[in-house]
């Protein structure tokens, strides 16, 4: 296991971090906990060498489809164990600059959303039978924002598309709905919307069973491997 409420004191509080880029660290950190096994176990166990050592050969998990990012996350979280068990006054170490680190993990979000984009565009059709993009496959903006994806249903109505890479986090509810609305208004005619993302609170579960016209997706990574030449 690892200290999930700590960890979120520690890099909100702390650290200087965004929500947003906490909630990208937190979705990486409970694969990386799965893969070795209880990261708090294997640090207390083996030691922070002997994790990070693991965190460089490993193919597990997160280390398969975004090693970089995964092994950034895991010095992220054996920092905080340093500094949470060692008193203030004495010499620590630092594994990484963590103002650098939350700018990286936004950058990562960024990315992650953008590739999931790309991916949700070419497979419509696989979220609901009929949906095609309505957007010319750019981002449109109305008065609340960009929406990430503006597509029409079969019946030629309007569909708005959310993306969230990881966990899906606060206040994205909202912000779907603003962006329906705000388009509603726009049009003058209903919008719906999906909100995408890998993982939902029971809170914002039950928050969207109580709306119209709004529905949660969940998403999940697959590889195929092709035989070389």
């Amino acid at each position: 296991m690892y200290r999930v409420s700590e960890f979120k004191d520690y890099f909100l509080n702390t650290v200087g971090g965004k929500r947003n880029s906490y909630n990208t660290y937190n979705s990486y950190l409970s694969r990386i906990d799965v893969a070795i096994g209880g990261l708090d176990e294997a640090i207390a166990r083996d030691g922070l060498d002997a994790v990070i050592n693991w965190g460089q050969t490993t193919a597990a998990g997160p280390f398969l489809t975004y090693p970089s990012h995964a092994r950034s996350v895991l010095k992220r979280y054996l920092q905080f164990a340093v500094e949470v068990r060692t008193p203030p006054d004495e010499t620590q170490t630092e594994l990484d600059d963590p103002i650098a680190e939350a700018e990286m993990a936004e950058g990562v979000v960024f990315k992650l959303e953008r590739e999931m984009q790309a991916a949700v565009r070419k497979q419509l059709n696989a979220l609901e039978q009929g949906l095609v993009e309505a957007d010319g496959g750019q981002e449109i903006t109305v008065a609340t924002g960009r929406i990430d994806i503006l597509a029409k249903d079969r019946d030629g109505k309007l569909v708005v598309i959310e993306l969230k890479a990881g966990a899906c986090p606060p206040g994205a509810l909202e912000q779907t709905l603003g962006y329906a609305e705000a388009l509603s208004e726009e049009r003058g005619e209903p919008v719906r919307a999906y909100l995408i993302a890998a993982e939902f609170s029971d809170r914002i579960r039950a928050a969207a069973k109580r709306v119209t016209g709004l529905q949660l997706r969940s998403y999940e990574f697959s590889l195929r491997f092709a035989a070389l030449p």
